[in-house]
């Protein structure tokens, strides 16, 4: 195999491939990339076992076709430190060894390659079951992937729900103290069953596809396999495992109905949440919101670190209450809001409310006991 390469573009390829590189492992062959040279393209794969990674890179010119496995993080550090526009990969023996030879202008190194078996790594072939456009998939992601569960013992928490119906996609996530709902419409629907699909993807694998969608404007193809889900883009191919578990029925925990209902300026509304919550600690997080039909009081008090009041104009319908949230929690949600107004839902001090942002976008959030 020898291949000439535009650094710039095996940089890149490297970087995204990079991410389905094991960390640890017992398995040396899981630390390493695959490079394949074929038909004028450098495919770069990379697998942990869980997530699965093909980048195709273009810009090169192959003299040799052929096949090796490279230690990532070795050919990462010499590509990203070569100062030469173009470098050439060759792979020779060299005293029973297999070595990847790297050449830049005045540079070059000798790296072994490894011989074991690399786990395969599928490829997307045949049609996409289903297609979104890539802003559409990248906004559904920033809306939902935040309030899944970091780590939990119910395996399901840790990833996202992907629910597709007609030519509706829905992504759903949740920690058990919040939900994040975000919908929009496929781009295509080529084989989406007629009572529609439902699969849990890895957190993980949803922040990776985000990384890859390089042209907004490009559809992503999706394909579901008995325990799988394939993601392709003009540029690279992601596969994931699917997370295995019951995902909660999402739908019972929307409140339908509330007497007590907030309109106001997304961004006034953040700000005023960011404000309100300046002086809260670990120990006292909660920030008490006061609705009238005056508008609304936002306060806050810190044994450790003193008091916060922050007054909020906005439209308020229904009967007085108060109730309290954790910040952090409303934060994340309105730094999401892709509408310029944002409503907030109530039923009672101890019910959860419920955050809307346009017609797309729900998010459930538990209350906090404030003393």
């Amino acid at each position: 195999m020898k291949v000439i390469c535009n650094r710039g573009a095996l940089l890149e390829a490297l970087n995204v491939a990079g991410n389905a590189v094991a960390q640890r492992t017992p398995k040396p062959v899981l630390q390493c990339v695959q490079l394949t040279a074929e038909n004028d393209t450098l495919t770069v794969a990379a697998t942990d076992l869980e997530v699965a990674i093909r980048y195709n890179d273009t810009q090169v010119q192959i003299e040799q076709p052929g096949r090796t496995l490279v230690p990532a993080d070795k050919l990462y550090a010499i590509v990203r430190e070569s100062v030469d526009d173009t470098l050439s990969i060759e792979i020779g023996t060299d005293g029973g060894s297999t070595q990847a030879t790297i050449r830049g202008a005045d540079s070059h190194f000798k790296i072994f390659t490894q011989t074991a078996d690399f786990p395969p790594v599928p490829d997307f072939e045949g049609e996409a079951d289903f297609e979104l456009q890539g802003k559409q998939l990248k906004q559904l992601i920033a809306q939902t992937l935040f309030a899944a569960a970091k780590e939990s013992t119910r395996y399901a928490f840790n990833g996202v729900l992907m629910v597709v119906k007609g030519k509706k996609i829905s992504l759903v996530a949740t920690d058990g103290r919040r939900l994040a709902h975000a919908s929009g419409d496929l781009a295509t629907a080529n084989k989406v069953p007629k009572d529609g699909a439902s699969v849990i993807v890895p957190a993980k694998a949803l922040g990776l596809i985000d990384k890859l969608i390089d042209d907004p404007e490009q559809n992503v193809g999706f394909q579901l396999r008995e325990n799988q889900v394939i993601f392709h883009t003009p540029a690279a191919t992601l596969t994931s495992n699917l997370v295995e578990g019951q995902f909660p029925p999402y739908e019972d925990v929307i409140p339908k109905e509330a007497d007590k209902r907030m309109t106001a300026s997304t961004a006034d509304f953040l700000s005023a949440i960011r404000r309100a919550a300046l002086l809260t600690t670990e120990e006292s997080k909660g920030v008490r919101l006061a609705f009238t039909k005056k508008g609304l009081l936002l306060s806050s008090r810190s044994p450790e670190s003193g008091e916060a009041e922050v007054t909020f104009a906005c439209k308020f319908e229904g009967a007085d209450v108060e109730i309290g949230f954790n910040p952090a929690f409303l934060t994340d949600a309105l730094k999401v809001v892709n509408s310029d107004d944002v409503v907030l839902e109530l039923t009672a001090p101890n019910r959860p409310g419920l955050l809307k942002g346009g017609t797309t976008f729900q998010y459930v959030i538990m209350p906090v006991n404030l003393q």
